[in-house]
């Protein structure tokens, strides 16, 4: 039999697409020194779970048989860090040096270790950005949505250190999803989570900023029954990858590719 909640999230699945956001509305989060903080890291943990429980299987899968005697596990962008538990179920005994840059989700990636001793004990939040936080030494990297928002110095120093740093067959693990390459996306409303008397949606379209680059337009709405009490948009840029592109980019540093579900396994031979 259906629950109360599973009725109203099934009826709130069915409704209508949402209407166009003026652009003109929305928050340019590509402007702000933490674009995630400016509308994403409120609503991040509430409607990312359903992805995470599909990546955090992958990456068990993915990791399992990675040694953590050669250094941490790096988490390049860890958001709330919803996906930690998931690297420490993978590889028993590691350590996790998480790097963060966006304070909004570093508030609730600290709230989390506060509450959950194990991670606490486990896991190093580092602040700064990609180029200046790797550590001297790791066992495996995982980049989960976040090879987009890499720029060219971060991306070449992410697969200078994968060559340099990590032992041979230790993976990279970036999770690459498609468009891979700019189109006109319509909005879809990808989550809707019934919390208390309110429910939390996350709506998403986009549009090609240029031949490699999606501009994309997030809208997180707090819905109480048909009104909608509460929204925020905000738009980014994100930079297409197929698993093509990730092998071509990775070959002059040595490094091989290959696919597993979502994510391409970047190695060193």
């Amino acid at each position: 039999m259906d629950t109360p909640v599973a009725e109203r999230t099934a009826a709130l699945l069915t409704r209508p697409p949402a209407p166009s956001i003026d652009p003109v509305e929305a928050i340019q989060a590509d402007r702000s020194d933490d674009p995630y903080g400016v509308a994403t890291a409120e609503f991040y943990e509430l409607l990312a779970t359903a992805h995470w429980e599909r990546t955090g299987a992958e990456l068990i899968e993915v990791l399992a048989g990675v040694d953590p005697t050669h250094g941490p596990i790096v988490d390049v962008g860890a958001g709330t860090g919803i996906g930690l538990p998931y690297l420490l179920d993978a590889v028993p005994g590691a350590d996790v040096h998480a790097i963060e840059p966006s304070r909004g989700m570093r508030t609730a990636l600290h709230t989390r270790l506060r509450l959950d001793q194990r991670l606490a004990g486990r896991v190093t939040v580092d602040p700064r950005p990609l180029r200046e936080a790797l550590p001297e030494r790791a066992c495996a990297i995982v980049l989960s949505a976040v090879l987009g928002h890499l720029d060219e110095i971060d991306r070449y120093r992410l697969w200078s250190f994968a060559a340099g740093q990590l032992p041979p067959g230790a993976p990279v693990v970036a999770e690459v999803l498609p468009p891979y390459r700019p189109i006109e996306v319509e909005p879809v409303r990808y989550a809707a989570v019934p919390v208390g008397r309110f429910t939390y949606e996350g709506w998403q379209w986009g549009e090609p900023a240029d031949d490699r680059l999606m501009r994309w337009t997030m809208s997180y709405r707090v819905v109480d029954g048909a009104e909608v009490i509460a929204e925020q948009t905000v738009q980014s840029t994100y930079r297409c990858w197929s698993p093509d592109d990730v092998s071509d980019e990775v070959e002059p540093f040595g490094l091989t590719a290959d696919t597993h579900g979502d994510a391409v396994i970047v190695r060193r031979p």
